[in-house]
């Protein structure tokens, strides 16, 4: 019967350093050819939007369609994200997870992930451009992977918000020294690597700016007409990573707004398991376009409903759908799919 998560089962299902073992895991699922990933697709009528995108993983006796509308005109933020999950060998309903605060985790641990293969593993200042709902996390990912990191530059158009983003990840890694309200101008050319993850439409920063071996984990943008980062970004990148060819070639906003070709970029994938080359000099710079994967979603929500069925977490529910019962059902032969 099917198990019902919510985002505080998720809290303590799903720890940062799980979300990146099981996007590491998403990941070579691809390489190998042992997944199946669906890009997302967009349908709306008038101001109401709808989102689906899905994934099968035999291996993991595992498929998910994740879905989640956007109503309100003024956000591009969903009012409920859903994962539904099945089993490949059975067809059955194995769980209905809520992914807002998966979504968090897994979107930050693509970056982190991206970061200990193309970052320099001396890095230690961060330029964090956001500080909406994504921003904290991706903090809190990168200091899982980056042993050297101390500092963590926070640029936000709100100053207010900005400074409750730096209270925040001060209270979260008092190791850290995080400075709050600091210019795009002023904080990229100092980090050894820059997240952006924001709702712009319009580069956050000249790409003239970025020092030599910079990392840049672009995480906002996943609208073919909005971009975070400039054409100077990607001419003075010696490596472009997408997570999927697939999704890119639809709503890499940051390369086809710019008029570039999202096939020129290596996937992620390829990166991680070391078929494409990464990083090959200290001075180069390195940019991953993270537009997160249902794959992604798929690893982890089988993953926190695996651990919820052993910790018995959960609202286990009753659809009158159990197919071991259904076996021993008259022959429904007759029955229509309406």
């Amino acid at each position: 019967m099917p198990r019902v998560l919510d985002d505080q089962h998720i809290d303590g299902l799903l720890p940062p350093e799980a979300a990146l073992a099981d996007v590491r895991t998403a990941f070579e699922l691809l390489a190998a050819g042992e997944a199946w990933d669906e890009p997302r697709r967009r349908s709306g009528v008038g101001r109401v939007r709808l989102n689906i995108m899905s994934a099968i993983a035999p291996a993991l006796d595992t498929i998910v369609v994740k879905s989640y509308p956007v109503v309100r005109a003024e956000s591009n933020r969903a009012s409920v994200i859903t994962v539904l999950v099945y089993s490949c060998a059975s067809g059955e309903l194995r769980g209905l997870v809520g992914a807002d605060l998966l979504g968090q985790r897994r979107t930050a641990a693509a970056s982190a992930l991206a970061t200990e293969v193309l970052a320099r593993p001396d890095s230690a200042t961060v330029c964090l451009l956001g500080t909406g709902f994504q921003a904290p996390a991706q903090i809190t990912a990168l200091a899982g992977v980056l042993p050297k990191l101390r500092t963590v530059l926070v640029v936000g158009r709100d100053p207010d918000r900005a400074s409750r983003t730096a209270a925040a990840l001060r209270e979260a890694h008092p190791w850290l020294d995080v400075e709050p309200g600091i210019s795009a101008e002023h904080a990229v050319p100092r980090a050894d690597v820059v997240v952006t993850a924001t709702g712009a439409a319009e580069p956050l920063f000249d790409g003239g700016l970025l020092r030599a071996g910079t990392h840049v984990n672009a995480v906002g943008s996943n609208h073919a007409a909005r971009r975070e980062l400039d054409r100077t970004s990607f001419h003075r990148a010696a490596h472009v990573s997408v997570d999927s060819a697939a999704v890119a070639a639809l709503e890499c906003g940051d390369l086809l707004a710019n008029d570039l070709d999202p096939g020129e970029a290596s996937e992620f994938s390829a990166v991680l398991t070391g078929s494409v080359p990464g990083r090959v000099d200290g001075d180069d710079i390195t940019v991953f376009e993270s537009h997160g994967l249902a794959i992604q979603d798929l690893v982890c929500a089988a993953g926190v409903l695996d651990r919820a069925q052993k910790a018995g977490i959960g609202t286990v529910i009753d659809l009158g759908t159990d197919p071991v019962a259904r076996e021993h059902e008259p022959d429904r032969s007759q029955r229509r799919d309406i």
